[in-house]
């Protein structure tokens, strides 16, 4: 894993509340057609807050969903959240996924967002795939954080743009890691997957905030990488808060690639 690019306090956690809701629908379809169902035993790497891993314990049900983090903190949050709605098939490791190994143990193997933030993405996509049983099914979705844009232009989604790229390009991540993915698969030997690309336009609504938000959690770190002075932060900050206010502006959120490929089963 790299070193954390967002801040890790409860504004950021907010944050990931208002992502997964935006990215619900899409993610849900994107299980739907990889054929998750019930009895299959499953496993959501870099789950965060958990929200996916509830989908999937939902999907699955009455089988084990394990949701794996190094943060322990998101990871206390996921087991208050599973406790609250009364979802009891879920178990909550916290542990880099750098360090996670469990060949043939999975029927789904799933992971959101994390592959951009990985300094070597094909080894772990290997680890995954051999934890695939005959049968079963690897499901990904990442990122290609060019694709974030609006109208009319905006300097501070523009400044947004390019120095949240840099930042976690600087911390060993990739940024265009969604559009990769493809040859990743390919690279360590996956049955070809299918790919599927979605991307949402909001002219209002909490999901509309999230360029400003994302900006506002890695403020820090773009200070801390001199990719940009503290001044140019808050202005950067202030000229996109203004514009996600504008009922009169679009902001685009960046292009989403959704993967899966299932392992054929056993003879």
């Amino acid at each position: 894993m790299t070193d954390d690019v967002f801040r890790g306090d409860q504004d950021g956690y907010d944050r990931l509340l208002v992502l997964a809701r935006e990215r619900r629908a899409d993610t849900v379809a994107l299980l739907g057609r990889a054929g998750v169902g019930a009895g299959q035993r499953c496993v959501d790497l870099g789950c965060g807050r958990g929200e996916v891993t509830l989908e999937l314990a939902a999907l699955v049900a009455p089988t084990e969903v394990v949701g794996v983090d190094k943060d322990e903190a998101k990871l206390a949050l996921a087991t208050a959240a599973a406790a609250e709605r009364g979802v009891g098939n879920v178990r909550f490791v916290a542990m880099d996924v750098g360090a996670w190994d469990e060949p043939g143990a999975y029927d789904v193997v799933y992971s959101r967002f994390l592959f951009q933030h990985l300094r070597e993405p094909r080894e772990l996509l290997a680890r995954m795939w051999a934890a695939v049983r005959p049968g079963g099914a690897l499901v990904v979705e990442d990122a290609d954080h060019e694709g974030w844009c609006g109208h009319p232009t905006n300097a501070g989604l523009t400044f947004f743009v390019r120095s949240f790229c840099e930042v976690l390009r600087r911390h060993g991540g990739d940024p265009v890691m969604g559009r990769k993915l493809f040859q990743c698969f390919g690279d360590v030997g996956i049955e070809p997957p299918e790919v599927r690309l979605v991307q949402s336009a909001r002219t209002e609504g909490e999901a509309k905030a999230l360029a400003w938000s994302t900006l506002a959690m890695s403020a820090e770190a773009i200070v801390a990488e001199d990719v940009a002075p503290p001044d140019a932060v808050e202005d950067a900050l202030a000229s996109l808060r203004r514009y996600t206010d504008d009922p009169r502006t679009l902001i685009c959120s960046p292009r989403i690639f959704q993967l899966w490929s299932r392992r054929p089963p056993a003879p």
